[in-house]
């Protein structure tokens, strides 16, 4: 009988250690931290707390004091010391971004949503606010704040109207990157066509128009690493901001020559020639 109580006693307190230790494993840690917002959610918190900054609707007036072309840039730190660390282009219809050692981004410029205090205008990937406030980069003050989102990462720097003609771009400055697309869109035309216009979309695609030797426009979709190209006709008044100025021939040969016209080769990163840009001088 006191064996068979000692048998029971050891059965319940293993028991006892099998259910206790389920529930520790089944048990949350309470240690546990929130988790890290996204580079989306922290993209959204700044461009909200950027929007608030610029104020109501702009009027006239204030309208014209964010239209026209801008050069901004600044360090990795906000309004540090290592200025220079980035840089922006922003054109009525592009705009680069520049980070030495780590590459280009950009992209064909949306409308601009213009306040009283400032503007702001997504670029491809890019977010990017101007605000008029006095800013002071290298010693030198500048009459506005620039700000551009991109990754997660808010990056925030002095900028100034205007753009020297050694900075200014076109859709074609990253021609090498959109290479493999445009090469899929061609392949679905005719001897001769011409890209008037190419972007990234949000999406991993980029967006080629396409000029015919007849005179046919159409634009394609395509996978920015190529391939599964999708065509559709465009109307005479479907244009984008910029289109045609330049337009890039591909392949060796000179294109043939056109009155207003001049045919300078481009070279992708390796040194090989891609082609030609076709840009108007008259």
């Amino acid at each position: 009988m006191r064996a068979s109580f000692r048998g029971l006693v050891a059965a319940l307190a293993l028991t006892a250690v099998v259910v206790g230790c389920q529930r520790q494993e089944n048990a949350a840690p309470s240690d546990a931290g929130p988790s890290s917002p996204s580079n989306a959610q922290r993209e959204a918190g700044a461009a909200a707390e950027q929007l608030a900054a610029l104020g109501g609707a702009a009027n006239a007036a204030q309208r014209a004091m964010f239209e026209g072309e801008f050069e901004a840039s600044g360090g990795l730190d906000s309004l540090g010391s290592a200025e220079g660390a980035w840089d922006l282009t922003l054109l009525e219809n592009y705009a680069q971004f520049s980070r030495p050692g780590l590459g280009e981004d950009g992209g064909a410029t949306g409308a601009r949503d213009y306040h009283e205090r400032g503007m702001r205008v997504a670029a491809g990937p890019l977010t990017i606010t101007i605000r008029l406030e006095p800013c002071t980069v290298s010693g030198v003050e500048l009459p506005y704040v620039a700000h551009v989102l991109f990754e997660g990462v808010a990056y925030e720097g002095c900028a100034r109207r205007g753009v020297g003609e050694g900075s200014r771009r076109t859709w074609a400055t990253v021609i090498d990157e959109l290479l493999p697309a445009i090469d899929a869109c061609l392949a679905r035309t005719g001897p001769g066509a011409r890209v008037t216009f190419a972007s990234d979309l949000n999406d991993g695609d980029v967006s080629v128009r396409l000029r015919e030797s007849n005179g046919t426009r159409r634009v394609c979709t395509a996978p920015k690493i190529g391939g599964n190209a999708q065509m559709q006709p465009l109307s005479d008044l479907d244009t984008e901001h910029g289109e045609g100025d330049p337009e890039f021939f591909r392949g060796a040969a000179e294109p043939r020559r056109q009155n207003c016209r001049t045919a300078e080769a481009v070279t992708s990163a390796s040194g090989e020639q891609i082609g030609w840009l076709i840009r108007r001088s008259c």
